[in-house]
């Protein structure tokens, strides 16, 4: 992927600054089966077993071994693609650029979202509830105790706005 330098400037301040750690695109839902996640992609090898970095380690140390282009073509668009089909992405950028937000009756249809029972005791990591294991949640934040899409996450924004069209002047050019 080939960023112009203003634009990977600007994701690399994304990556670093915006919740949650790399946009919630892993699959784990704590930071040491993240690290195991990253590990078994192939990266942070330097990292010792039971080592317990921080999340700000954690990203510094991708972006000198890979880059932020290297995050995004080889962590972040991989696992978007594993959970999201092309045409549920194109049917997300519909709604994105009406201004709406897809309906919870859609994303439960296309499994990106199922409902769950509000469980009063949390799961917590790093005095932060953990988020929900569902696909949606890359993108919408949803209301768990009325159940209903609140808001875009600021990954949609990144993805829509930046990624995206990163990805298909790449392929033009390819």
């Amino acid at each position: 992927m080939n960023l112009e330098r203003n634009q990977a400037e600007k994701l690399k301040r994304y990556f670093t600054n915006a919740e949650p750690f790399l946009w919630g695109a892993l699959e784990a839902r704590n930071k040491k089966n993240r690290l195991k996640e990253i590990k078994a992609l192939g990266f942070l090898s330097g990292y010792s077993e039971g080592s317990n970095p921080t999340y700000s380690k954690i990203n510094q140390d991708l972006l000198v071994e890979l880059g932020i282009e290297g995050i995004l073509e080889r962590i972040i668009v991989p696992q978007v693609r594993k959970r999201f089909d092309p045409e549920t992405l194109r049917s997300l950028r519909r709604y994105w650029e009406q201004g709406c937000t897809p309906d919870k009756k859609y994303l439960e249809e296309k499994r990106l979202y199922r409902h769950r029972r509000i469980v009063w005791r949390e799961e917590w990591e790093d005095k932060r509830p953990l988020m929900p294991k569902d696909p949606a949640h890359i993108f919408v934040q949803i209301h768990a105790q009325h159940e209903f899409v609140e808001r875009w996450t600021v990954f949609a924004g990144i993805w829509f706005e930046e990624i995206e069209p990163a990805l298909a002047q790449e392929e033009l050019t390819g």
